[in-house]
Order: C-alpha cells, then sequence, then structure tokens
C-alpha cells in the first residue's frame, strides 16, 4: 500500500515532502529510479528495493518492513551497501559529492527505541567516522503510534503508516493539507478491486506460517489423547514441536528464529534439516 500510495506516477510530491519531513531538508530534484539492482553475475539472485529515489547529490533508498526479526538491519545494510557500490564505482574518485540514506520503515521494535535513530559506520575505538556519505535512518512505527496525538508533533504523517481506515479519517481531519493528500491517495486505492483483494508477500507468508503451526499442535495434541497416558502425551507434544520445526524449515525460517518459536536446541533443528 506504501508504494502503491507513494509511488504512483502523479504522486512524487507526496513521496518528495514524505522524505523532506523526515530527512529534515528541502530538495530541488527528485526522481524515482528503478529499484532492481545489478547482479554482478548470472548466478546471483535479483534483489528489488522497495523504493530508490536521486534527488540532488542524494540517493535514498527506503525499506519498508511490515515486522522485526533477527537479521533484518543486516538484510537492510546489504541492500543500501550494494547502492553505495554501484555508484562509486561510476566516478572516477570515491570522495565524490555523493551523499546515500537509507529510511528504514519498521514495524516490531518496540516502544523502548526512539522514534528515529541515525546510524553512521564509525569506529568503536575513536568514535570517528569512517563512511563520511552513508547514513541510515530507522523509523521506530511502534514508538510513534504509541504516542498520543498532539496537533503540534511533527511525526504525526508518520502514524498513517500503519493506522486503521478509522484512525487515517481522524489523522487525515486533525492534521495539515499533507496528510489530508495521504488519506485521498490511501481511500482511492482502496476503492480499486485489485488493491482491495490484494495480500502482501509478508501477509502471505504469515498465514501459511501460522497454518503449519496450528497443523502441527493439533497433530501431536490429537496423537496424545489417543495415547491417554502422560507418556504418550509428552511424546504426542514432542512430535507436534518437531513437526512445526520441521514445516518451518520447510517454509524457509532461519533456524535461530525456530529456536526461539519451538523451544528447540540448534542441533536439533540441525539434525531435523539433514532428513529433509
Amino acid at each position: 500500500m506504501f508504494k502503491a500510495v507513494l509511488c504512483m506516477p502523479g504522486n512524487e510530491q507526496i513521496l518528495k515532502e514524505f522524505i523532506e519531513r523526515i530527512l529534515k531538508r528541502k530538495f530541488k530534484t527528485f526522481k524515482i529510479i528503478s529499484p532492481e539492482l545489478t547482479k554482478n553475475n548470472i548466478y546471483e539472485k535479483g534483489k528489488y528495493l522497495d523504493v530508490l529515489i536521486k534527488t540532488d547529490n542524494l540517493f535514498v533508498n527506503i525499506e519498508v518492513n511490515s515486522h522485526n526479526y533477527n537479521g533484518l538491519s543486516e538484510r537492510n545494510f546489504s541492500y543500501i551497501a550494494l547502492v553505495y557500490a554501484s555508484h562509486i564505482k561510476v566516478g572516477e574518485e570515491y570522495n565524490n559529492d555523493l551523499d546515500f540514506v537509507q529510511i528504514n520503515l519498521t514495524v516490531g521494535l518496540g516502544t523502548k527505541m526512539p522514534e528515529i535513530s541515525i546510524s553512521k559506520v564509525i569506529n568503536k575505538e575513536t568514535l570517528r567516522i569512517k563512511v563520511r556519505n552513508l547514513e541510515i535512518y530507522d523509523v521506530n512505527l511502534d514508538k510513534i503510534n504509541s504516542r498520543c496525538y498532539n496537533e503540534g508533533d511533527e511525526y504525526n504523517f508518520l502514524k498513517m503508516m500503519t493506522a486503521s481506515k478509522e484512525d487515517l479519517e481522524f489523522l487525515a481531519e486533525k492534521g495539515d493539507g499533507f496528510m489530508k493528500k495521504i488519506k485521498d491517495e490511501v481511500n482511492r486505492i482502496n476503492d480499486e478491486n485489485y488493491f482491495a483483494n490484494f495480500i502482501s508477500v509478508e501477509e502471505d507468508e504469515r498465514k501459511i506460517r501460522n497454518t503449519y503451526y496450528a497443523n502441527g499442535v493439533e497433530e501431536g495434541e490429537s496423537r496424545g489423547e489417543r495415547l491417554g497416558e502422560k507418556r504418550g502425551e509428552k511424546r504426542g507434544k514432542e512430535n507436534a514441536t518437531m513437526k512445526i520445526a520441521q514445516n518451518l524449515l520447510n517454509f524457509g525460517m532461519p533456524i535461530n528464529d525456530i529456536v526461539k518459536n519451538t523451544g528447540l536446541s540448534q542441533s536439533q533443528i540441525k539434525n531435523l534439516s539433514k532428513t529433509l
């Protein structure tokens, strides 16, 4: 929905103001460019950025993350690093005038982290900046959404990222002209059947994972009840857990995440993976 609303032809000015408000700077030029990163060889898996913009002397990569997980920061950093590397190659020297920014809009960071935090590559001993022209903005949508509505809050427009239809109407009514534009575009897209029935990749993955989990639990519990003994019940639950782990492995979930979801050890899960 973010890309459908802000990256549609004709909505460049909405996306431009969205970025300007986060980075707190104005731009003269603004162009959305191809989100596909160049492959280094024919065997390399293709990578698609959510949004990539060239504005003045700055490249801006936006990544929208519907949930937080181990490895998300590394995954996002690999994208902006590839953008950085590909454009540094074009110039005649490394010390050029190009700057690079990644904006990560993330749900699942919790309310203890700040609304927006800025990271740079530094030397941990001297605390000196090692790469002067690269910054990462982590936008914590959980923290922003947890704050009561305040008409003077500069981050009100970011509340619209995860707002329900009712909340969206409220925010637009209380907000400025920019927020009203976003609300109008969301309503317009929602009225189109294609988007109204669209399921995101993340939602599809979640539904599959929940289905695997439910099926595994039901299978294990049924077996435990049939045995009618504590030993059988325990074995049924263990089998259910192993079934869940196997399904999650088939689904492609990282081993560390399966450990957290099932309570199994890494060695047990690695043994399972050998049987696949």
